[in-house]
C-alpha cells in the first residue's frame, strides 16, 4: 500500500509548465521548416538551382523525420522517454550547425535528412508523454494545448528566419535553428521528467518492439485516424512548402511581408488547436475533428475558385489561409487524440506509427506545389484540397470501425 502511494506521488502530472516544455520541444519539426522557409530564395540563388531542387531540402527533412519517428517512438517504449529525447535533440543540434557550414546543395540535403531523423523526437515523444500521463479525454485537451504551443513556433520562427535570411542568407538561418535546438536540449534536461517508469516499459528486443507496430497496423480505427492525421498534415505541408514562392514570386512581396503573413496563419493555427480542444470536451473529439477539417477544405476550395477566375489577391490570400491553418490545427490535434487513444500500452509505438505516416505523406506531398513552376498557386491549392478530402474519408472509416467494435 505504501509503495502504491509512493508511486502515485512520484508520477509526473500534466502541469502547465510541463505542457509548455513539451510544446517547446515539439516545435523541433515545425521550426526546422518554418524558420528555414524564408531562406529558400537565398538557397536557390547561391547554388543556382530550381525551386523544385530547393524543395528537396524539405523533402529530405521529411523523409528523415519519417524514419526518426519510427525509431525514437518505438525505442522509447523500451528505454524511456526522457533519455531518448535528450540524445536525439542533442544530435539534432549538431546536424543543424553542420548544415550551416557545408558548400553544396547535396550536402545541405543530406544534413537536412539528419535533422529530420533526430528532430522527429520532439513531437513524437511529446505526444507519447501526454498519452502516458492522461486518459483519453484529458489527452485530447492536453494534445490540443501542445499542438497550440507548437504552433507558436512559426509565429516567432518565420519572422526570425526572414530577418536571419536578410542578414546572412540561408547559412545564418540554419545556424539560428541549431541554436534553438540546443536550447531544446537544455529544457529537456531541466524540465521534462520521465513519464514511463521501468515497470511499464517493454523489453528492449527488436521483435517485441516491431510487434507493437504490427499490432497497431492491424487496428483499423488506429489506421483510419492516423491516415486522417497524415493527410491533414500533407495538405498543410503543401501549403508550407509553396507559400514562400507564392507570396514572394506570385504576389511580389518581400521576405519580411511573407513572414508576417505566414505568422498570421500560424496564430490562426494556435487558435484553431485551442478551440478544437475546447470543442472536443463539449461535443466529442470526432465531431470536433470533422468541423475543423471541413472548415479547412472550404477555405481551400474558395482559394481554388479565385485562382480559376484570376481574382486571387494577396489581401484575400491572408484570411483564407488563416481559416485553412485553423482547420488544419483542429484536425491534427483531434485525430492525434483519437489515434493515440488506441495505444495506451505502447504510446511510443503509437506515436511512431502516427509520425511515420505523417512524414511519408508529407515527403510525397512536398513537391506538389512546385510542379508547374513557382509562379502559380494552382497545384498547391489542388493538393491541399485533395489531402483534406482523403483525411475526411479516413477519419470516417476509423470512426465507423470503432463504433462497430463498441456495438
Amino acid at each position: 500500500m505504501r509503495r502504491m502511494c509512493a508511486d502515485r506521488a512520484n508520477t509526473p502530472t500534466l502541469t502547465p509548465g510541463l505542457l509548455a516544455a513539451l510544446g517547446f520541444v515539439g516545435m523541433a519539426g515545425s521550426l526546422a521548416t518554418d524558420l528555414y522557409l524564408p531562406s529558400f530564395p537565398s538557397l536557390q540563388s547561391d547554388f543556382g538551382v530550381t525551386a523544385s531542387v530547393v524543395q528537396l531540402t524539405l523533402t529530405a527533412f521529411l523523409v528523415g523525420a519519417a524514419a526518426g519517428q519510427l525509431v525514437v517512438g518505438t525505442v522509447s517504449d523500451a528505454l524511456g522517454r526522457r533519455r531518448t529525447l535528450l540524445v536525439a535533440l542533442a544530435l539534432y543540434a549538431v546536424a543543424g550547425f553542420a548544415s550551416a557550414l557545408v558548400g553544396s546543395i547535396e550536402a545541405v540535403i543530406a544534413l537536412r535528412f539528419a535533422q529530420g531523423l533526430f528532430g522527429a523526437a520532439g513531437a513524437a515523444l511529446a505526444r507519447a508523454i501526454v498519452t502516458d500521463l492522461a486518459d483519453r479525454t484529458q489527452a485530447a485537451r492536453g494534445i490540443s494545448i501542445v499542438v497550440a504551443m507548437m504552433g507558436i513556433g512559426p509565429i516567432l520562427g518565420t519572422p526570425i528566419g526572414a530577418l536571419l535570411a536578410e542578414w546572412g542568407g540561408w547559412r545564418l538561418a540554419l545556424a539560428g535553428l541549431a541554436t534553438i535546438a540546443t536550447a531544446m536540449t537544455v529544457v529537456t534536461a531541466l524540465a521534462i521528467p520521465e513519464s514511463l517508469p521501468p515497470e511499464r516499459r517493454h523489453p528492449a528486443r527488436i521483435g517485441r518492439l516491431l510487434g507493437n507496430l504490427a499490432h497497431l497496423a492491424r487496428d483499423a480505427p488506429f489506421v483510419g485516424y492516423a491516415t486522417s492525421y497524415a493527410f491533414t498534415y500533407g495538405a498543410f505541408i503543401i501549403y508550407i512548402g509553396s507559400s514562400s514562392f507564392i507570396v514572394q514570386n506570385l504576389f511580389g512581396q518581400t521576405p519580411v511581408t511573407y513572414a508576417l503573413a505566414f505568422a498570421a496563419g500560424s496564430a490562426s493555427f494556435v487558435m484553431g488547436a485551442l478551440a478544437s480542444g475546447r470543442l472536443a470536451t463539449r461535443i466529442g473529439v470526432g465531431p470536433a475533428q470533422r468541423i475543423a477539417q471541413l472548415a479547412a477544405v472550404a477555405a481551400a476550395i474558395v482559394l481554388l475558385c479565385l485562382i480559376l477566375t484570376a481574382t486571387l489577391t494577396f489581401a484575400l490570400w491572408i484570411p483564407l489561409t488563416c481559416v485553412f491553418a485553423a482547420g488544419i490545427a483542429g484536425g491534427m490535434s483531434s485525430s492525434t487524440a483519437r489515434a493515440l487513444g488506441r495505444t495506451r500500452t505502447a504510446a511510443g509505438a503509437g506515436s511512431a506509427g502516427l509520425g511515420l505516416q505523417q512524414y511519408v505523406v508529407g515527403a510525397l506531398a512536398t513537391p506538389i506545389g512546385g510542379l508547374w513552376g513557382d509562379d502559380t498557386a494552382l497545384p498547391a491549392v489542388c493538393g491541399m484540397i485533395g489531402g483534406l478530402l482523403i483525411a475526411l474519408a479516413a477519419a470516417a472509416f476509423g470512426g465507423f470501425r470503432e463504433a462497430r467494435e463498441a456495438a
